[in-house]
């Protein structure tokens, strides 16, 4: 399959972060299937690297850790709460399933496994979050 580039100078690829993050978090989409896709999760990964190797680098990097952003994090947790997919899944998958709709913000493995342990918790608790 042939790649492609795409040459972006700083504001566009700025813009082009904006997009992808109202498209990510926003809490009723038109595609409910947006937020967690493991392709959008992949381009937003590299726009985010992007934007780390910029002359603004050190703040991108600060920015995009999710201990700096609870505000994304609580988005994505209530969007996987309504995952389809997540009662059946390993704990695996679980883990791959949540990366994507974390991404595209950086965190270790103990918060990863917090957050499943969180959505977890709230399926055996009962709790229901379908808005669809």
């Amino acid at each position: 399959m042939p790649e492609f580039n795409l040459i972006l100078d700083y504001y566009e690829l700025l813009n082009l972060h904006k997009t992808l993050l109202e498209a990510k978090f926003h809490t009723n989409p038109e595609n409910e299937l947006v937020a967690g896709s493991p392709f959008v999760a992949n381009i937003y990964i590299q726009v985010r690297d992007l934007l780390i190797q910029s002359e603004k680098g050190n703040q991108w990097k600060d920015w995009f850790q999710l201990s700096n952003r609870q505000d994304r994090k609580n988005q994505a947790i209530f969007m996987m709460k309504n995952d389809k997919r997540w009662g059946s899944a390993t704990i695996d998958e679980k883990s791959r399933i949540a990366s994507n709709y974390l991404a595209p913000f950086i965190f270790d493995d103990e918060e990863l496994k917090n957050i499943v342990a969180e959505i977890d918790h709230s399926f055996i608790e009962g709790e229901s979050f379908y808005v669809y």
